[in-house]
């Protein structure tokens, strides 16, 4: 029997992490009999408790899991990593990303000759080259995550595999018989590029209000229990009980049914996103955080994304509805190439059975 440990921020009930276990249990169950598979929360509180020696193959599954606050990259995960590594145990990323980090940081990583963002003592570096070097199987999120472990070591062998949200399996698209823009609003308690949150709430209200007046209904949906006040405040200042529903908390396939009556979405949270494109519904994302910006890297989306820090977003919002609205097919087409291609890269680790017969 060959024993497993996907390492989560699970347990919290949010619907992105909870997707990326559930998508890995999928196609671990595939493995057959002779695999059996546990899991942890990545927090350092749960992981210090688990001992690598149990497990032959400890997997860093999806999110954004390899950064820690303060905008550093978690230590205590590379030196678990690392510890299971120098018992000769196999390690694997599953999709794993960084967050957290400042805007600034974008450009910097995005310049080849620009500063690196981090203060790596070269112990954790090595510890890192180690852990690298010695993955069967390492794929991350998007380029700037792969850019930042390329930094590290660029011989690290990290490829991207996009998000394991990318497994969704899509769903027949049908023609939406009304002009419906699904919206998912929550909170991430103004940690957000900008900390303006109620700043950004007044200027999609303002936003939606415009579309309204043009014809469209607004269905609210959240992924996350914590993000119900938030959403159900938005609501309120949209004033428009007539157009607009309270919002709801679906799980992924209800998400995904609701979304077929939708002519595109905008999201604050992430795996919302994944969640509109498994739908084959165009999306708007809102740049709150570095992950959401490694997201639309990894699909050449640029267009399709509103900073949460303009000082124009209600008019950034209306400007990529045109842009939805008249290139609908041609962003889905080309967006559904990409996805096409990371599905297949994670599920290499499957088809391998895991590298561990």
């Amino acid at each position: 029997m060959k024993k497993v440990l996907y390492i989560g921020w699970i347990g919290y009930e949010n619907l992105g992490d909870e997707l990326m276990y559930d998508l890995f249990k999928e196609h671990f169950a595939v493995l057959g009999e002779g695999y059996s598979l546990d899991f942890v929360n990545v927090e350092m509180r749960y992981l210090q408790n688990i001992s690598p020696s149990d497990y032959d193959l400890l997997v860093l599954g999806g999110g954004s899991i390899l950064n820690g606050p303060n905008a550093t990259i978690s230590p205590y995960v590379i030196d678990f990593l690392y510890n299971a590594v120098m018992l000769n145990k196999k390690v694997m990323m599953w999709g794993s990303g960084i967050d957290w980090l400042p805007k600034s940081s974008i450009s910097l990583l995005e310049n080849p000759q620009g500063h690196f963002p981090f203060n790596i003592p070269d112990l954790t570096r090595e510890k890192f080259r180690t852990v690298f070097s010695q993955s069967i199987w390492a794929g991350v999120r998007g380029p700037l995550s792969k850019e930042v472990f390329d930094r590290i070591d660029p011989s690290n062998g990290i490829e991207i595999s996009g998000d394991p949200a990318f497994l969704l399996n899509p769903e027949k698209k049908r023609k939406p018989e009304q002009k419906i823009i699904g919206v998912n609003w929550g909170t991430s308690f103004n940690n957000v590029y900008g900390q303006d949150e109620e700043g950004v709430e007044d200027q999609l209200a303002t936003a939606l209000q415009s579309l309204i007046a043009q014809g469209y209904k607004v269905h609210l949906y959240i992924v996350w229990q914590k993000d119900l006040e938030a959403s159900i405040r938005l609501y309120h200042k949209i004033n428009d009980s007539d157009n607009v529903t309270m919002p709801t908390l679906y799980d992924q396939n209800e998400l995904m049914a609701r979304m077929q009556d939708f002519q595109y979405t905008i999201n604050f949270k992430l795996h919302a996103n994944y969640l509109s494109l498994a739908a084959q519904v165009p999306f708007i994302a809102l740049g709150y955080r570095f992950k959401i910006y490694d997201f639309i890297k990894s699909i050449e989306a640029e267009s399709l994304l509103v900073d949460m820090d303009s000082t124009t977003i209600a008019e950034d919002l209306l400007q990529a509805h045109e842009l939805i609205v008249s290139n609908k097919d041609i962003l889905m087409t080309k967006i559904e190439t990409q996805r096409n291609l990371y599905a297949k890269r994670l599920l290499e680790p499957f088809a391998a059975k895991l590298y561990l017969h």
